[in-house]
């Protein structure tokens, strides 16, 4: 070995332990990583060293790359992209082989051709660079730290203990011509300007990630996997989806509540991500008119016209539960999966077929197998321990399914930002036991999971919920972020759906539309309509399209004079025909909302009518506002409705909230 000096400085005493246990507590291998600070550490007051030569050097950085390999190719397979962060969390561990043989060689370091292969075949005489020593422990040092931040998962903490490492070191390193005095302040003002550009990227992710997640739905994620689906469990920050609409549905009637829409449905779950073991799928022959497909021979008693784009020859098309028909389509051919999913194979472009279907019967999917029961051992001591704790097991799984739908409807708020980082496999119970709010795919995946520790077969279903109506289109439309996930449970010999998530998640996520919307969905009307006629696909029941181009120029004026004064045009209940009014539109709160309109209050642009009333809770002190939102959104979006005691509770509510803005009317103004 050369006695050369090395290339980087050693890392001061202790500071490779202190970066282990930071590395440890941030990851939960505290134990490993104590163990493995002391033996490092402990080199410092044992003598015993060895001679290593040059090739058992090489040999123990190639056993670190081997098992960094291995690693990498096995998470990567098992957590897909996710995966990364479990690779970093691990990094210690794949070169602690070789920091361990450079702290008890002789030498006391390692050369550089050893940790890279394309250098130990040259000559040292004449490529000196191949022969330099290289100190590992500072180098290690910083694998630990950048490990550390994989997991970090108590973020104040971590940067407090980070600062107090990285000032530990550039004092160790610090120029000894600069006096302590001047050295101090300059690290601190480093340190400070370190945590507010920390601050700026964390705030720079969330947006990137909101438009990324954008692009990336627009252009690479339109088209669902049947036997993969990665969720956004335990994505920090806001998730956004698109307004774009990708799906146009026509009804003979208006629809009783939201239409779920089922593309895909999957049975193995890992650490956020939804697999199955890729079913094969048969192909479903059609009619002597090769015009109608069936898929159950149940009788139908309801018919849906439903448009969607296909941008490749095959792809997955949703259809409601109970499908037992579809037809009027030209497709080449049409096939389905044991797991309930129906692959199209027909021309690229907008795509109009009609399915009927069955509203009472069950998804005719293939019997439950093993795997319907499975739970992975990192969740299932959470969710046995729960469905103990609600006396699952045991229980008719009628009743335990009635039940698991009662437990989230208790307490259990919808959301689309996550703020806070949690060990792996640790976020499902952390939004079981302590936030208890999270978006569709936290309210599926643990609907599914809590069905299985009951004994109850499961299985995660992925599509669309419809409830949206357009009286531009005068239809129902789904849009990218009308995406939605559910459970579906085995109950008494047929798979049920049992969606779990709070029934305003759909209004919630309205309220983040564009005030450009209006826009952008005349513009994706027309676009649709020319590729229907270009396609030469126009149903005889729709309108003439030369009737419709007439139409156009008067509404852009509409909207124009509308976008221009930054108004809310409100919707006059005569403009929706009677048949498609929504529900709870005679709620009595609204006889609220008149009276404080009257009194010269006004509602911000955008600002949801529940944000709009709380905003003013001094008017309502000692009245039961708060109860009487909760009814009145009930009534209003809650498929269930209200019954009777309920609605007339919420009569007397606002008859109470009423009453105190007549106290209230000459006492103070309201703005």
């Amino acid at each position: 070995m050369s006695s050369a000096r090395p290339m980087l400085p050693a890392a001061p005493p202790l500071l490779v332990g202190a970066g282990l246990l930071l590395w440890g507590w941030q990851n939960g291998y505290l134990l490993y990583a104590l163990a493995m600070a002391l033996i490092l550490e402990g080199a410092r007051w044992i003598g015993w060293r060895w001679p290593v030569n040059d090739r058992e050097f090489n040999n123990a950085s190639d056993l670190s790359s081997v098992i960094l390999i291995i690693s990498v190719l096995y998470i990567f397979n098992e957590h897909g992209a996710k995966g990364i962060f479990t690779v970093l969390a691990i990094m210690p561990f794949v070169v602690f082989p070789l920091l361990l043989v450079q702290t008890f060689s002789l030498a006391g370091h390692v050369r550089l051709s050893a940790l890279f292969m394309s250098l130990r075949k040259l000559d040292p005489a004449r490529h000196p660079e191949a022969a330099l020593p290289v100190d590992l422990t500072l180098p290690y040092f910083l694998v630990c730290f950048l490990a550390a931040s994989a997991g970090n998962h108590t973020p104040d903490a971590f940067l407090a203990v980070a600062a107090l490492l990285l000032a530990w070191l550039l004092w160790a390193i610090r120029p000894r011509r600069f006096p302590a005095g001047m050295w101090l302040p300059l690290v601190v003002l480093t340190l400070a300007l370190g945590f507010g550009v920390q601050q700026g990227l964390v705030w720079l992710q969330y947006r990137v990630e909101g438009y990324t997640l954008e692009v990336m739905d627009r252009f690479l994620w339109r088209f669902r996997d049947p036997d993969l689906a990665t969720t956004a469990i335990g994505s920090i920050g806001r998730i956004k989806l698109s307004d774009r609409i990708v799906l146009r549905i026509k009804t003979g009637a208006p629809l009783p509540g939201m239409l779920l829409l089922r593309e895909a449905a999957y049975d193995t779950y890992v650490y956020g991500v939804w697999s199955n073991q890729k079913p094969p799928f048969t192909v479903i022959d059609p009619d002597v008119s090769r015009t109608r497909w069936e898929l159950s021979r149940e009788p139908s008693d309801a018919t849906l016209a439903i448009s969607t784009y296909m941008g490749k020859d095959a792809a997955v098309v949703p259809l409601p539960h109970g499908a037992t028909a579809i037809r009027l389509v030209a497709a080449t051919e049409i096939t389905r999966n044991p797991l309930g999913a129906v692959k199209m194979e027909i021309r690229q472009g907008w795509v109009r077929y009609v399915a009927d279907y069955n509203t009472r019967s069950p998804a005719a999917d293939a019997p439950p197998t093993e795997k319907d029961l499975e739970i992975s051992d990192s969740y299932r001591e959470v969710f046995e321990d729960l469905a103990t704790r609600l006396g699952l097991k045991g229980k008719d799984p009628a009743a335990a399914a009635a039940h698991v739908r009662a437990f989230f409807a208790d307490g259990f708020t919808y959301s689309l930002a996550q703020r806070h980082r949690y060990p792996r496999g640790r976020y499902l119970a952390e939004f079981l036991n302590n936030t208890r709010s999270g978006h569709c795919e936290y309210f599926a995946t643990s609907t599914v999971l809590l069905l299985r520790a009951a004994g109850i077969p499961a299985r995660y279903a992925l599509g669309y919920g419809i409830d949206e109506y357009s009286m531009l289109e005068r239809q129902y439309i789904g849009r990218a972020r009308h995406a939605h996930s559910w459970a579906l449970a085995y109950v008494n010999g047929a798979w049920h759906a049992l969606d779990t998530t709070p029934s305003v998640w759909a209004p919630e996520e309205a309220e983040q539309a564009s005030t450009l919307q209006p826009l952008f969905d005349l513009w994706s009307w027309i676009s649709y309509r020319l590729a229907r006629t270009q396609a030469e696909e126009v149903a005889e029941a729709e309108r003439d399209n030369t009737f419709m181009l007439w139409l156009l120029p008067p509404l852009l004026l509409a909207l124009a004079w509308r976008l221009y004064f930054k108004e809310r045009v409100a919707r006059s209940r005569d403009a929706r025909p009677g048949p498609v009014r929504g529900p709870g539109t005679d709620s009595e709160l609204y006889a609220v909302v008149a009276a404080l309109e009257k009194q010269g209050a006004l509602r911000q642009p955008g600002e949801s009518l529940h944000r709009w009333l709380l905003r003013r809770q001094k008017i309502f002190d000692g009245t039961p506002l708060a109860p009487a939102l909760a009814l009145h959104a009930r009534y209003r979006f809650d498929p269930a409705g209200l019954n009777v005691a309920e609605r007339r509770l919420l009569a007397e509510h606002a008859a109470a909230l009423l009453q105190q803005l007549r106290r209230t009317a000459d006492d103070r103004p309201i703005t």
